[in-house]
């Protein structure tokens, strides 16, 4: 009796090990999540793999508080990238990451409220970007003095986002610099330069006029403007042509009509000298 005591107590024994190499077995096979791979697609900038990845080891792994964090770290420094983009105006870059987290901002329900930004904040910040990228634009062609490029970006603009206050600012801020650029060309006797931008303020008149406040010209200020411009060059040009001077007189002339193109008189006046100086030459 005793010695069968004895070998079922071995026999118990070792069951009991078995049991425990057993489970030890079974903790040391289970799969720890895999998450160096998304972090390396991460720092390579390939932010939707990234994205992916994470999504993908948060559904296999669904209670795991570290693919939780790290998912959650990974996401906020892809927004912190976005915003210094914008920081640095660099729109485009920015716009690129936002909307791409807005994209995907479906996959973030798990750790949504863990995150420092909402889908509309995702939202403003894009339009932010789209307002901003005009701003640059016009201001890179106001730079070069290309008025009417200028005004056209902001006319796109207000058709896309009406009533928007950054682009009405920046509008009325637009057309007070090229009322400047012009009263300084006109006091360099600069008749053209100064002609020209009166006039692209005048012809697009009613895409700011219902600004709040308004600019601080009128419609008859920008005329008093192109009329100061015109009747100077139109005397030069009669001094030409009472010299004999054609070609001259009708170089004149001809500028003038580039900022006042429906001036019926300095066109006829035009076409009298350029029929004189046909009938010279022959």
């Amino acid at each position: 009796m005793k010695i069968s005591g004895r070998r079922a107590s071995l026999l118990w024994l070792f069951l009991a090990g078995a049991l425990l190499f057993s489970c030890a077995t079974q903790k040391k096979v289970t799969p720890k999540p895999a998450l160096s791979q998304p972090r390396q697609y991460f720092e390579a900038g390939e932010f939707q793999k990234a994205i992916d990845s994470y999504s993908t080891a948060l559904k296999k792994h669904p209670r795991e508080t570290v693919v939780l964090n790290e998912y959650v770290r990974t996401l906020e420094e892809t927004k912190r990238l976005a915003d210094a983009a914008m920081v640095k105006k660099d729109f485009a870059s920015a716009e690129k990451v936002l909307v791409l987290l807005g994209q995907n901002y479906p996959q973030f329900k798990p750790v949504e409220k863990s995150l420092s930004f909402t889908l509309r904040d995702l939202s403003q910040q894009i339009i932010a970007c789209h307002i901003g990228l005009r701003e640059k634009q016009a201001a890179i062609a106001l730079q070069g003095v290309d008025f009417q490029k200028t005004l056209d970006i902001y006319r796109a603009a207000f058709q896309d986002y009406p009533g928007d206050a950054r682009l009405a600012a920046g509008l009325k801020k637009a057309t007070e610099d090229i009322r400047r650029q012009a009263d300084r060309a006109l006091a360099k006797e600069d008749y053209i330069s100064a002609g020209k931008a009166y006039f692209v303020l005048l012809r697009n008149y009613a895409v700011y006029e219902k600004l709040t406040p308004p600019p601080s010209f009128s419609k008859g200020t920008l005329e008093e403007g192109i009329k100061n411009c015109r009747t100077p060059l139109t005397q030069k040009g009669l001094e030409q042509y009472r010299k004999g001077k054609l070609t001259e007189a009708i170089a004149l002339w001809q500028e003038i009509l580039l900022f006042d193109p429906a001036n019926t008189e300095i066109r006829r006046a035009v076409d009298t000298a350029t029929a004189q100086l046909k009938k010279l030459k022959k």
